[in-house]
């Protein structure tokens, strides 16, 4: 049991750093102005009411706001000086370039290491609903069962998340072979072997543009066979972006880092078959069932005209079979799109990206039509179920991902071998 009593400990902002800490919570942030501040106060109050036996750090990253972030972060640090502030120093030039976020994080992290702490918590400065005890749950499994990485499950509506359900999962699992649930995300905690491995490797000395921290997180950690485990969390609400991204941009984002990081650890997962669970923390997290009315009819119908209109696009990406297939299923309003085929589909665009058989982008973008007609299948089978059936259908979906796994490393192997 954690000390909840006695003097707070957590470190302040000083010229010095100490020379070991346990816990250091890092919250990266590139103008969150609006919101930094709400986040470094539900982590300040976790550490206080779960670890006030314990020495921590907190941590604010910043190298390129102009929205008046690190001056809330400051503001903070006059109120109450628990928190010490990454960044250049005062009057020196931020800046906004690609890779901006991943050399936030990077700070973090070398500073966790400067510290030699055991376990190293990466918050999302966008986040509004945060609690303070998503600091203990992401630090317990590191502190008092010595696993390496804590990867969250943030509880959402039966219908939300559905590229998580029906690509990212299935295609995180059946590539690298565990069950992690939510295998993208903003947050996440590290042990502190798992950081040095980090920076040692140099894992993110690349653009943000080509790769996603987080992507490359859960992957680096399972080929080094490190030891993963997944806490439930309360859902995650972030605040409204100035400028949200449409669909095509969020597939071609969220895509194009899962598939980096199939061509960086293709030796790794043409060896592995089949998956294993991979051992969650806390209690599920129930909200209340009452998802946003979702248009499967108008998804159904992107979906054909993109039948219609980008056969030219898909044919370099699909083979004759699965062109075929399509054509079917775009004359029947009733039809609905197999598992096995759409699992095919993603690896197929999958290959395609690897060998650069058009613009990334716009290979990408193109999924944008066949991810809807799989969604409005999903959506007219699962919108009357049950949250747990609802997830049993995923877990469906994703063991015939493990299936078809032949397919696409025979594909991976020998790419103008076409299936009929």
């Amino acid at each position: 049991m954690h000390d909840t009593s006695g003097s707070q400990r957590i470190s302040a902002t000083t010229a010095t750093a100490p020379a070991t800490t346990e816990i250091v919570v890092g919250v990266p942030s590139c103008n969150h102005a609006a919101t930094v501040v709400q986040v470094l106060r539900a982590a300040q109050a976790g550490l206080v009411q779960f670890f006030s036996g314990h020495s921590s750090l907190l941590v604010s990253a910043d190298v390129g706001s102009s929205d008046g972030t690190r001056g809330q972060v400051r503001t903070l640090v006059a109120e109450n000086p628990l928190l010490r502030e990454l960044g250049p120093a005062d009057g020196a030039a931020g800046t906004t370039s690609p890779g901006v976020e991943t050399r936030e994080l990077r700070m973090i992290l070398e500073q966790a290491h400067q510290v030699h702490a055991r376990a190293c918590l990466v918050l999302d400065a966008s986040m509004t609903s945060m609690g303070a005890d998503w600091v203990a749950q992401l630090a317990r499994p590191i502190l008092d069962d010595q696993f390496d990485m804590v990867v969250p499950y943030f509880a959402r509506h039966k219908l939300d998340g559905a590229i998580s359900k029906g690509i990212v999962y299935p295609l995180t699992r059946a590539l690298y072979g565990k069950r992690v649930r939510q295998p993208l995300g903003s947050v996440f905690a590290l042990s502190g072997r798992l950081v040095e491995r980090f920076l040692a490797r140099r894992v993110w000395d690349i653009e943000v543009s080509a790769l996603s921290a987080d992507a490359r997180a859960v992957s680096e950690a399972i080929c080094a066979d490190f030891a993963l485990c997944q806490a439930f969390l309360g859902p995650a609400e972030h605040a409204a972006s100035a400028s949200p991204l449409d669909l095509s941009s969020i597939l071609a984002a969220v895509l194009g880092s899962v598939f980096d990081e199939m061509n960086h650890n293709v030796s790794y997962w043409q060896k592995v078959r089949g998956s294993e669970p991979v051992r969650w923390f806390g209690t599920p997290v129930e909200i209340a069932d009452n998802p946003p009315p979702v248009d499967a009819h108008k998804m159904w119908e992107s979906f054909r005209l993109g039948c219609r209109t980008l056969q030219d696009v898909w044919s370099p990406v699909l083979p004759p079979a699965t062109m075929l297939a399509l054509k079917y299923l775009a004359r029947d309003d009733a039809a609905t799109l197999a598992d096995d085929l759409w699992a095919r589909i993603v690896y197929d665009f999958a290959l395609g990206y690897r060998l650069h058989v058009m613009n990334r982008g716009h290979l990408l973008r193109a999924l944008t039509p066949l991810y809807l007609g799989w969604l409005a299948c999903f959506v007219r089978e699962m919108s009357a179920a049950p949250s747990q059936d609802v997830e049993r259908r995923v877990q469906q979906l994703s063991m015939v991902y493990e299936a078809q796994k032949p397919y696409l490393i025979s594909r991976w192997r020998w790419p103008d071998r076409f299936n009929p």
